[in-house]
């Protein structure tokens, strides 16, 4: 005698209940995928974080011995590696491994704070802020380019306004930026990271902040360097000067973009 019901509603029973069985483990798999995500990405933010600060306390500590040296790395939708300046920045006298914590980035009105690691790869701005490659470090002078997702990093920026204080620090001290305008661009407009005499930041994200899917434009933030000075010839690039310690931001921002550029209020 056949194990298998005969009858045809026992045999859609049987059906509907392995698929059940089917999508309560597929349902399990992707709860265990973005388990896995957060906690990676929280577990790595404290151990490099807790490894930043002792490296910035170490500095402190001896500031004549210790000296800076490059360290020897919406995810599934939005992709920001090819966003890059067509004309690369001078590149850091020490290589930078993909992934490797730069420093730290914080916008103290928004509640914003996370690492800054090297590159822009799937992995690396799941964990935290990328630097875009090819754009210039916090102690160039230049435009630094960093990029983060709308929907985990950077999803504050939605609220940034100009007059903002934006502070990346690093193992050579602390730069403050102030917010000049913010402008929804291109994928392919890339102009916005081009490089500059003057030091300034330009923070990059997907754009619409509540687009489902692959979003279809860039929100870009413009900062200058303020409280530091540039040194140097017009030979080569010029290096920002940190604050140490941070001190408060003075002066106005530049004038606004042009009418017609795509400033957003």
């Amino acid at each position: 005698m056949s194990r298998y019901p005969k009858d045809p509603l026992q045999k859609r029973q049987r059906l509907l209940l392995w698929l059940e069985r089917l999508l309560l483990a597929v349902g399990l798999l992707c709860l265990s995928l973005v388990a896995y995500a957060v906690i990676d990405a929280r577990w790595f933010a404290f151990r490099e974080g807790r490894d930043f600060d002792r490296t910035l306390a170490a500095a402190r500590r001896h500031p004549a011995a210790w000296a800076p040296a490059g360290r020897p790395p919406a995810a599934q939708t939005d992709r920001l590696e090819t966003f890059r300046p067509a004309a690369p920045s001078p590149p850091p006298a020490a290589p930078l491994l993909d992934g490797s914590v730069i420093g730290r980035i914080d916008i103290p009105r928004l509640g914003l704070s996370d690492l800054v690691l090297e590159g822009t790869g799937a992995r690396t701005l799941r964990r935290g802020v990328g630097h875009i490659p090819e754009t210039a470090l916090p102690r160039q002078a230049g435009n630094v380019g960093l990029a983060g997702h709308r929907d985990t990093a950077f999803r504050a920026l939605q609220e940034i306004q100009p007059d903002d204080l934006i502070t990346l620090q690093t193992a050579d001290g602390v730069y403050p930026y102030m917010v000049d305008w913010t402008r929804i661009v291109a994928p392919e407009d890339v102009e916005v990271l081009e490089s500059s005499s003057a030091s300034q930041l330009t923070l990059v994200t997907c754009y619409p902040f509540s687009y489902i899917g692959s979003a279809p434009e860039r929100f870009v933030v413009r900062a200058h360097l303020v409280g530091g000075q540039q040194a140097g010839g017009s030979g080569g690039p010029r290096s920002a000067s940190p604050i140490r310690p941070p001190a408060a931001p003075h002066g106005r921002p530049g004038a606004p973009p042009p009418a017609g550029t795509g400033a957003v209020n």
